[in-house]
């Protein structure tokens, strides 16, 4: 069996016993952060074989929609919960801690029903109206070689699109590709069975994503599932007559204040922390090149890099509950955030996964050649923040440039 079989095992597990039924509408957020919380030790337990297969088991994506965790941004109407982009960031910080490809798909997923509810009520209802459990995965990044055809009814798509994060287990895919002679980006939609599996996902962090290149060939797209990728806003707002109480629709779209990639970073390198407080009391050192050993808790650099290593962590945990839960408070009052806010959110995505990205690499100077291995805690928290740090939403230079426009008032 090839490594791309696998994949489509674990599509067709993933499948074959998905619930029937939506969650518990009464559940709040508490109880699904309380169920994520009681994930992470199968998360910890799956998280070496994740990182070696490069896949997320069945069992494990089961898992999460047991727990309900693919309801928290999507409208009670099709079974959701209605939750907050604060809830949405402190689950998928938690589940980092047990593995960051899972809080990853997560992320990715729970964050792209927003994407589905720019579309028309007709759209909403092909894909959730028999299955509230179905998802969408992709790449909303305008890909110029893509090549689109009108014809009647709709158009026909082809085109490669890399980075499909959660495509072994979404059932539908959206993809950015120019129209017409202005090569204007339109967002079409795709049933993953329209779509070819390119099993290219081979980096050296967040493995298991399942952030593999999609592949279409000429595969119709009527007109009522595709959009003009400018109009994304517009869209939603127009949709929020169709779900009154849902106020994540007055989020901002693409929404920093979910935190939806760096909460993945901050939580990885929580749970390095987390593994040498927990193992640090019983970890020796060879003293020097002629032998000996000694214990780390008993050297005075070990406590002051993981002291800092701890800081920076929680530092960057706090600040992503406080901006996300402002976030949130903004999108309940129905308030239309300013370029002030909007570039304040930007930065502090990029600041604290820098933050992260420091403490983890202090946890694995600590641990020392154990943590060369890859199958070791920290080695794979440390390549997990490394690979979330060069996300382009997360550049820091931008983050800057654009914040210190907004501070000045240009």
């Amino acid at each position: 069996m090839t490594v791309a079989d696998t994949v489509y095992d674990a599509l067709e597990i993933g499948r074959l016993d998905n619930p029937t039924s939506p969650p518990d509408a009464n559940m709040t957020a508490e109880d699904v952060l309380a169920a994520a919380r009681d994930l992470v030790p199968l998360l910890r337990e799956h998280a070496p074989d994740i990182d070696e297969k490069r896949r997320i088991p069945g069992t494990v994506y089961r898992a999460l929609q047991e727990a309900g965790l693919f309801h928290v941004l999507k409208p009670k109407r099709y079974g959701g919960l209605e939750l907050s982009e604060h809830d949405h960031a402190r689950i998928t910080m938690t589940l980092a801690q047990g593995c960051a490809s899972t809080a990853w798909v997560f992320s990715i997923l729970s964050s792209d029903n927003m994407a589905i509810l720019a579309y028309p009520e007709k759209v909403q209802e092909e894909i959730w109206g028999d299955d509230t459990y179905r998802t969408l995965a992709g790449n909303t990044n305008l890909n110029m070689k893509a090549e689109v055809e009108r014809v009647d009814g709709g158009y026909l798509l082809t085109g490669k699109w890399g980075f499909c994060s959660g495509s072994d287990f979404s059932e539908w895919l959206i993809f950015n590709a120019p129209v017409g002679e202005e090569k204007e980006g339109y967002m079409f939609l795709v049933p993953r069975e329209e779509a070819t599996t390119i099993d290219d996902w081979t980096p050296t962090g967040l493995r298991g994503t399942g952030s593999r290149t999609m592949s279409v060939e000429r595969v119709f797209v009527p007109e009522h599932r595709a959009q003009v990728t400018k109009d994304t806003v517009f869209k939603l707002q127009e949709r929020r007559a169709l779900h009154p109480t849902f106020d994540a629709l007055y989020a901002p779209w693409p929404s920093h204040g979910r935190f939806p990639f760096a909460a993945v970073g901050v939580g990885a390198a929580l749970g390095a922390v987390q593994h040498f407080a927990e193992t640090g009391a019983g970890n020796t050192r060879v003293a020097n090149a002629l032998g000996g050993e000694v214990r780390l808790i008993d050297q005075d650099y070990v406590a002051t890099e993981f002291t800092d290593s701890a800081g920076d962590a929680e530092m960057a945990k706090n600040l992503i509950e406080m901006r996300s839960l402002k976030s949130a408070q903004r999108s309940a009052r129905h308030a239309v955030p300013d370029e002030r806010e909007l570039a304040t959110e930007q930065r502090d995505n990029a600041l604290v996964i820098r933050a992260a990205l420091r403490s983890v690499q202090r946890i694995h100077a600590l641990t020392g050649a154990k943590a060369g291995f890859p199958a070791h805690p920290v080695s794979r928290a440390k390549r997990d923040v490394e690979m979330v740090h060069h996300h382009v939403t997360l550049n820091w230079r931008q983050a800057a440039v654009r914040y210190l426009a907004a501070a000045v008032g240009e």
